[in-house]
């Protein structure tokens, strides 16, 4: 069963829908910005042409767009046949926007049904087709970063690395999920950094944060390479992140809160930070919680999806078939230190699968 099939089934019977997708953004002059569809429109129509709107009256659909006309074909854009929309989406019935207000007039005033919720809902709980969508924006990142490791020397700039990103997931005809993050030294302190014009030294850490978008559906995977020799201390603070992160993946399972999670994650991570001398053990609990934001500033799992940062509330309970990271780290500014590690995890009956490009593929799993 589609996505809009379901949709259909958990509406009321009677409601009015209107769903709008994204327009097109101007950037200056007649440049635009790259067009990204509404990940709610996306989801229920497949489509990725701006400017377009879906009504559900009495379970009928319409989809509204502007004509292709002669200015389309010469200069190029995003707008595709009715007969394409119709093969995409399962949508027969296709109208001009500048027909919206009548047909409006003609249905009488109506108070819009908010489905914002059903579609949170639903957006939690990925489908078979999601979770191999997800599979294999995994697969070429995966891809991408084995390509790429043998290349990144000491002396190269930041920015050189995030230019071999970029052409690797072109070359596997995708885009970044997200803009890519390489970070050296003290620059992966910084959480969403992306200035890259800093030089790679030897002997530092470099993060790695990247994705891409397979059918609009991301990966967001970070690795932190040593180029050169690693020094105990480094050592140290690499290994107390992976510790933290495979605890995390046990604790990662069916029934448990959200926030109960984030909460024991975030223990294991300062009893880490305790060890490599950053806690002080005689403080109190809250004042170990509030000492560990300084070093572990963000939280541990975030849901992913259509969005990289997908749908989802703060506070639920983890159920099966939910597709969550999970990302640890530890950022020491005063040190010129910042390590993170980040997979994609499945929530199965069992616990959580981390989700990887199929077993007769070499992965870059770290």
């Amino acid at each position: 069963m589609s996505n809009l099939s379901r949709f259909l089934s958990k509406i009321p019977e009677n409601s009015f829908i209107k769903i709008e997708g994204n327009t097109l953004q101007i950037r200056n002059g007649d440049v635009h910005y790259p067009f990204r569809q509404s990940s709610d429109f996306l989801y229920l129509t497949g489509l990725s042409v701006p400017d377009m709107i879906l009504t559900i009256y009495k379970k009928h659909m319409i989809l509204w767009r502007d004509a292709v006309d002669e200015f389309d074909t010469i200069w190029g854009s995003d707008k595709i046949s009715d007969e394409a929309i119709i093969q995409i989406s399962n949508i027969s019935d296709i109208r001009e926007k500048n027909d919206l207000a009548k047909y409006m007039e003609k249905i009488g005033t109506l108070e819009i049904f908010d489905a914002s919720e059903i579609l949170i809902q639903m957006r939690l709980y990925k489908t078979p087709d999601e979770i191999e969508k997800i599979r294999k924006a995994i697969a070429i990142t995966d891809r991408a970063f084995r390509n790429i490791e043998s290349k990144i020397l000491p002396g190269m700039y930041e920015y050189e690395v995030e230019a071999l990103f970029a052409y690797e997931f072109r070359k596997s005809g995708v885009t970044e999920a997200y803009p890519t993050i390489v970070a050296s030294g003290k620059n992966a302190c910084t959480l969403h950094y992306t200035k890259h014009h800093s030089q790679i030294q030897k002997d530092d850490f470099l993060l790695i944060d990247a994705g891409c978008e397979y059918e609009w559906y991301a990966s967001d995977w970070t690795r932190t390479f040593l180029i050169g020799d690693i020094s105990p201390r480094k050592q140290s603070i690499l290994e107390s992140v992976e510790r933290v992160k495979a605890f995390a993946e046990s604790m990662l399972k069916p029934g448990i809160q959200k926030s109960d999670y984030e909460k024991q994650v975030r223990q294991s991570m300062i009893v880490e930070l305790e060890k490599l001398g950053l806690i002080h053990s005689n403080i109190s609990d809250i004042e170990k919680i509030e000492k560990s934001r300084i070093y572990y500033p963000h939280s541990t799992s975030h849901f992913l999806g259509l969005d990289v940062h997908d749908v989802g509330p703060r506070d639920i309970q983890i159920d099966i078939g939910m597709v969550l990271t999970i990302e640890p780290g530890i950022y020491i500014p005063e040190e010129g230190i910042g390590v993170r590690l980040e997979d994609d995890y499945l929530v199965t009956e069992s616990g959580c699968e981390k989700l990887l490009p199929y077993e007769n593929e070499k992965t870059f799993a770290k």
